[in-house]
């Protein structure tokens, strides 16, 4: 049984793949959004916690993120090979695409947990001086637990959007919005009958909420995967899945890597400007949702045309994608140029006297964030094309090039070196983005361009 691939999608004529793309990419959007909101709110409910807990809660993430990055890296492996099955009307591959992202899932899973709470278990002689390392010990140890779910969400979601059904992955996102804001700040603040468990409670919901969502959408997703008499082996299907996923894995690794080697130097600065960092972070990082879901629905739309057979097709919808991840980034930075306190005060109290060192340096890094902002949605969108070529090791090269020589080279020399203190770490962030940027834009074109 195959699946004919829809005329609309592989091989949309120019004028029609701005449309196109946003028709895909609007519930991405969306989806994206809700699954960061579950990280804002956390967030949002730590920093009312207290700025301790705030710092404790950044260098456990940045403990959490490196290791994280990678294996959701492997996990997106999935769309593109359902996007291009479903591209080439092979019913078949999506369901194993499916089938096999959920072994994928459990078998990382099972490799990932014990590591994590063993890196728990050494906070303590890690954390440097003024990291209450036993809240960041317990946090860390709790959020773990909701590695599993969150991999298995990836392929679920990826079979999903893949082929170009993405709205169910929005609903179930977005009810997890509403878990957890609820469950969050019930369990660290302590309502009702519920204790006050502080930092620990704000985990626990992050956790809850993530085994929710996946055990909601995981009978929906088998329920909508193609029927076909005979799969063959999923077993080579995971294979396929590694090969593919484990440079997007590094890939992300070498750019979260970045972020998270840059927090653990913020350390350094004292815990005010880890808190700056964090929340600075936090709102670039919402933004940067738009063009992530923009990638997403880009990447889908390149596999749909490269398993067509359309390379003109792909280079349309790759272009048509970057362009516009370009242009949304770069309103979003007058914005956060212009009235960046009103942003800031969305994560922390910027009228209180004590967070006016915090404030001060926060909106020092969203000025300099305002300056990346537009090239790494060039670099997410052009990073997303190649995927939906299959093109996944030479970005790799690009990454490791980009974010560790020249990322956090350049930014460790400035912090340091020439004493710039915290805002030359995060101009190391901006030298890196923009290096990957124009190096994946030309590997895209190169790969694209008429025989």
């Amino acid at each position: 049984m195959t699946t004919d691939p829809a005329p609309s999608l592989a091989h949309a004529p120019p004028r029609g793949e701005l449309a196109a793309l946003v028709r895909l990419a609007g519930p991405v959007i969306v989806s994206q959004f809700a699954s960061n909101a579950l990280t804002l709110i956390g967030t949002a409910v730590i920093g009312r916690l207290g700025a301790a807990e705030l710092a404790a809660a950044a260098y456990a993430n940045a403990a959490y993120s490196l290791l994280f990055m990678v294996l959701l890296g492997m996990m997106l492996s999935v769309a593109p090979r359902a996007a291009q099955a479903h591209g080439a009307g092979d019913a078949a591959g999506v369901a194993r695409a499916l089938r096999g992202g959920l072994w994928l899932a459990l078998g990382l899973s099972a490799l990932a947990l014990p590591l994590m709470w063993g890196v728990a278990a050494r906070l303590p002689t890690l954390a440097p001086e003024g990291i209450r390392a036993d809240l960041a010990a317990t946090y860390l140890r709790i959020y773990a637990l909701s590695l599993p779910p969150m991999l298995a969400f990836t392929a679920l979601r990826g079979s999903l959007e893949g082929t170009g059904r993405p709205r169910t992955v929005t609903a179930v996102a977005l009810a997890g919005v509403a878990l957890v804001s609820l469950l969050s700040p019930a369990l660290a603040f302590g309502w009702g009958p519920l204790p006050a468990l502080g930092l620990a409670g704000a985990a626990a919901a992050s956790a809850l909420t993530a085994w929710g969502t996946a055990l909601t959408l995981l009978p929906v997703a088998l329920r909508r995967a193609p029927r076909v008499p005979q799969l063959g082996p999923v077993r080579a299907e995971v294979g396929a899945l590694l090969r593919l996923g484990w440079p997007i894995g590094l890939t992300l690794g070498a750019e979260g890597g970045m972020f998270s080697v840059t927090a653990l130097l913020m350390a350094r600065f004292g815990t005010e400007a880890l808190a700056a960092h964090n929340v600075a972070l936090q709102v670039i990082t919402a933004v940067f949702m738009i063009p992530l879901g923009l990638a997403t629905a880009t990447g889908i739309r390149v596999a749909h045309a490269a398993g067509a057979g359309d390379r003109a097709g792909a280079r349309r919808a790759g272009l048509t994608g970057i362009a516009v991840a370009a242009g949304v980034m770069l309103a979003f930075a007058g914005l956060e140029l212009l009235a960046p306190r009103t942003v800031l005060g969305i994560f922390v109290n910027v009228q209180n006297p004590e967070n006016l060192a915090l404030v001060g340096t926060a909106t020092s890094l969203l000025a300099i964030a305002a300056l990346f902002q537009t090239v790494d949605g060039v670099q997410v969108t052009a990073n997303a094309a190649l995927r939906g070529l299959h093109d996944t090791r030479w970005p790799l090269l690009i990454s490791l090039t980009a974010y560790w020589g020249v990322g956090l080279g350049v930014g460790t020399l400035l912090a340091f070196g020439l004493g710039v203190g915290p805002r030359g770490l995060w101009f190391g962030l901006t030298a890196g983005l923009v290096t990957a940027a124009a190096l994946l834009l030309t590997r895209f074109l190169r790969r694209t361009r008429a025989a």
